[in-house]
């Protein structure tokens, strides 16, 4: 179950903060599971967490986790497992369970060793560290958190690190929480002030560190905590600059340009602007544009604070893209204009050695160019053409057919007909399904033919004076 951030755990930590400061980082450690979530593999809203050995560790060390096996509460309530959202519980916490091997996650529940000698050996040094934290803008920052702790004294101990951008080092180590009378640690809230080095921060963050050692003395609950937020009592501004980035400067049509906000000081949106194209995501600090026309674009950031505004631009140069098209004449595929150059392909793949702009085909199938212009290329659309059956009349003109679609065939002649040809299509039973004329001063006929099933077909062809027969095998 996902837990947002409760309208009542943020009143909760709003009222904490009213006097103080306004939050503005929160992680309620919410990824979803019941129990056995390594803290290691958890990502939430501010990103990944991760968990790091410090020290000597025994192969059975305890381990960090993210789950609802150890809920999380409000102060005062003593703790639980997994219970649903109410007044008092906020699902899930980051804690200290046992190693995955052999207890694994029970909550915060640790093994405090003891079997040693028969090769179950724990001692623990581990660090479970949040993702970067922008502070940049904010002074004056509060950490707090809902807690409970046990263990042994030092020995069995959790403590909080703080990272400033460089180093990892000891912030505090707080208090051991009170144990209820069923042996659950009682819920309570800690807050602590960030060193000075965290204000206008971007790169800080925090470290909880649970070290444990074998000697088989130590109480549960081991260490958990929930609802860690920090706030700000104080902000910082500078007046905005805008800047970005380009991937690419010059690209050819119908391809994308990555654009990259890299502006600084206080900025509290952007928005993208090209005249003449439409941005999906004009106000994301990195967007995307797909360019379809060819030409000059110059590229507009306004970064915002307030009233105040900075703007910067960049020209991209937008190369035309071919779109070439082909004609056939027989078997032969002939492009319509001139490029750098030429690849034909058949049914998706290369047809090795068809680098000219025309190209004889033996096998039917779906045929495509792609040409090179400028360093720009660019892919016709599909044609369909089947190698049909060619048939030599009397006269010795050279007839064939194809199949340019699936309701038409082509006929192709070696000559211009100086007589008018009948068409005429038969079924394989010898059924007359069709009859056309093919027009004195033409050398192709495309006739219409309809939704014919795939199959054999005859074609016959014939006037006073000349005749063929075609077989048509259509696809």
């Amino acid at each position: 179950m996902k837990k947002n951030l409760t309208l009542l755990s943020f009143l909760l930590m709003f009222g904490a903060f009213t006097s103080k400061g306004q939050i503005f980082w929160v992680e309620n450690f919410e990824g979803g599971s019941t129990t056995g979530a390594l803290a290691s593999a958890y990502s939430g809203p501010n990103g990944a967490w991760s968990v790091t050995s410090t020290g000597t560790e025994d192969s059975y060390h305890n381990e960090w986790f993210v789950s609802c096996a150890e809920n999380g509460h409000t102060a005062g309530v003593c703790g639980t497992a997994c219970a649903a959202v109410s007044s008092t519980a906020t699902l899930s916490t980051l804690h200290v369970g046992g190693n995955p091997s052999l207890t694994g996650d029970a909550g915060a529940s640790y093994n405090a060793g003891g079997l040693c000698s028969v090769g179950i050996c724990v001692i623990t040094n581990r660090r479970a560290e949040s993702p970067t934290i922008n502070c940049s803008g904010k002074t004056g920052i509060t950490m707090s958190f809902y807690y409970i702790e046990n263990g042994d004294g030092t020995q069995d101990d959790a403590s909080i690190y703080y990272y400033d951008g460089t180093t990892w080092a000891p912030l505090v180590n707080p208090a051991k929480t009170s144990v209820c009378s069923g042996g659950q640690g009682q819920w309570t809230r800690y807050t602590y002030a960030l060193p000075a080095s965290a204000n206008n921060n971007a790169n800080v963050k925090l470290g909880f560190l649970w070290v444990n050692n074998d000697d088989a003395n130590g109480t549960d609950p081991s260490f958990a905590i929930d609802s860690l937020a920090l706030s700000s009592t104080g902000t910082t501004t500078t007046a905005p600059v805008a800047s970005f980035t380009i991937n690419d400067t010059t690209v050819c049509q119908d391809s994308c340009i990555t654009f990259t906000s890299t502006s600084t000081g206080t900025v509290d949106s952007v928005r993208w602007r090209i005249p003449g194209v439409t941005i999906s995501s004009p106000t994301t600090s990195i967007t995307s544009v797909c360019f379809t026309n060819s030409g000059y674009y110059t590229v507009h950031l306004y970064a915002y604070h307030g009233t105040a505004v900075d703007s910067t631009t960049h020209t991209v140069h937008i190369l035309v893209s071919p779109h070439p098209a082909f004609t056939a004449a027989g078997h032969v595929l002939t492009v319509t204009g001139t490029y750098t150059s030429y690849q034909w392909y058949r049914n998706g793949a290369i047809i090795s050695g068809a680098t000219n702009n025309n190209y004889t085909y033996t096998t039917g199938g779906n045929f495509q160019i792609r040409v090179d212009s400028g360093g720009c290329q660019g892919m016709s659309v599909v044609g369909f053409y089947n190698l049909g059956v060619a048939e030599i009349s009397g006269n010795g003109t050279r007839y064939s057919v194809t199949q340019p679609d699936n309701n038409s065939f082509a006929l192709y002649a070696s000559a211009l007909l100086d007589h008018e040809l009948r068409i005429q299509l038969f079924d394989a039973t010898g059924r007359l399904l069709l009859e056309d004329n093919w027009q004195v001063g033409s050398d192709k006929k495309l006739v219409q033919a309809g939704d014919l099933s795939n199959g054999l077909y005859i074609i016959r062809l014939g006037n006073s004076t000349n005749s063929a027969v075609l077989k048509w095998l259509k696809q």
